[in-house]
């Protein structure tokens, strides 16, 4: 079951919702594992398509995917979102939830929503701090209109993610191996930059090796054709 702690005000445990969360996981692998299978159920319990949870990076001025179920994309391309831009980044800024019923007609940051055919969404901020605010939102492909009851329900998931999020010190750890990536992501574009000016002064270089050959071939063909043109001469 999913306990929640007395100063909540829900019942222990919640009617209806029944999940194994876990124990506190004083591992890395243990905790994300806690954080999936609750989004898990979260997926399966609402009945929705996807399920996102997402986490502030780079000074808390991003949000970067942290789990999900059915926009895996986000993860495998590390798509980050400015604070205040797109969905998430909106429901961050403002700390306010967001029912949208038709996606097609808002301002998306990230295209993995349109390419994957995201229809209806309802998202809610995570407040993790003073500082951090992250977001979780759960989505359908099909035209579904959310209500207030689907933001309670997150409501409650976020409050035991946030309890989960303060003791596995996992923000701390998504900063450091966003900025890890960001610094290694910064390291690839400086050598591809390197490589595309080397091999633009190579191409320079053969094209005059070129140059030099093809007089040199023309030279040669002309005094060939003067030797030749002597001898016959002589000759005649």
């Amino acid at each position: 079951m999913i306990f929640w702690g007395n100063h909540t005000g829900q019942p222990m445990p919640y009617r209806g919702w029944n999940v194994v969360v876990g124990e506190r996981n004083n591992t890395k692998a243990k905790f994300t594992a806690s954080i999936k299978r609750l989004l898990k159920w979260l997926q399966e319990y609402t009945s929705v398509d996807t399920v996102t949870l997402l986490l502030p990076v780079e000074n808390q001025q991003h949000l970067a995917v942290y789990a999900t179920f059915g926009l895996e994309e986000e993860i495998r391309q590390q798509i980050r979102i400015p604070i205040g831009q797109g969905i998430a980044g909106r429901i961050a800024e403002n700390m306010l939830p967001m029912i949208i019923d038709d996606v097609s007609a808002v301002e998306v940051y990230s295209p993995i929503l349109r390419q994957k055919g995201l229809r209806s969404l309802v998202g809610i901020p995570i407040p993790i701090n003073e500082q951090s605010v992250g977001v979780l939102h759960v989505g359908k492909f099909n035209s579904h209109q959310f209500n207030e009851r689907d933001v309670q329900q997150l409501q409650l998931i976020a409050h035991r993610l946030k309890l989960m999020i303060g003791d596995g010190d996992v923000l701390n750890f998504e900063c450091a191996r966003h900025h890890n990536v960001g610094k290694l992501i910064s390291d690839m574009n400086i050598i591809h930059r390197e490589f595309l000016l080397n091999l633009s002064a190579l191409k320079k270089q053969f094209i005059k090796l070129k140059n030099v050959m093809k007089n040199l071939y023309n030279s040669s063909i002309q005094r060939y054709i003067y030797v030749f043109s002597v001898m016959r001469s002589q000759v005649d």
